[in-house]
């Protein structure tokens, strides 16, 4: 079977999956590349059973993923070409993240947060992203979500990013 390739982008994202238990059949399913800064995000998620911590040691040593960083100014580079409404609400691993996807034309981005969506509306890159609902559905996995992790919310959030765009907002020009 090919794995398909995919940026995890939010610390929320990954931290979903362990939580449901089933971080290893999507990287086994996957090629999962994680920005350091998304790493450096999520150290635990907690369960009924309390805070369980993530050994990252154990990932890097299973080779399962593909961790990459970018030096800060690539990250501001990526960054600067939004306005404040934008730029202000992306938080380190999503900024990571997404310049990391800005250079690696294969690879989708996974994430539950607005502002990467409407990024990818507002670049008009929206075949960009994939919900968790969209990756666990490829691989043949179901589970309940939360909304902020399906492709209805990635859908509306694509289409407020787009309209910014259609409207002047979003790059520096809105300011």
């Amino acid at each position: 079977m090919t794995r398909s390739r995919l940026v995890l982008l939010d610390a929320n994202v990954v931290i979903e999956l362990f939580r449901l238990g089933i971080w290893q059949q999507i990287v086994d399913r996957c090629e999962v590349v994680l920005a350091e800064t998304v790493v450096e995000e999520c150290q635990f998620y907690d369960t009924d059973d309390g805070r369980q911590y993530i050994d990252w040691d154990e990932v890097r040593a299973a080779g399962s993923v593909c961790i990459e960083s970018l030096p800060a100014s690539d990250i501001k580079t990526y960054c600067d070409q939004f306005g404040p409404g934008y730029y202000e609400k992306l938080d380190p691993g999503e900024a990571e993240a997404l310049a990391l996807l800005g250079r690696d034309a294969e690879s989708s981005i996974c994430s539950a947060d607005k502002i990467v969506w409407r990024v990818l509306g507002n670049t008009n890159a929206t075949e960009r992203g994939i919900s968790l609902e969209e990756i666990l559905q490829s691989s043949g996995l179901t589970k309940p979500l939360q909304r902020r992790f399906t492709k209805a919310f990635r859908e509306v959030w694509n289409k407020k990013g787009s309209i910014d765009r259609l409207m002047g907002l979003g790059d520096k020009s809105d300011f």
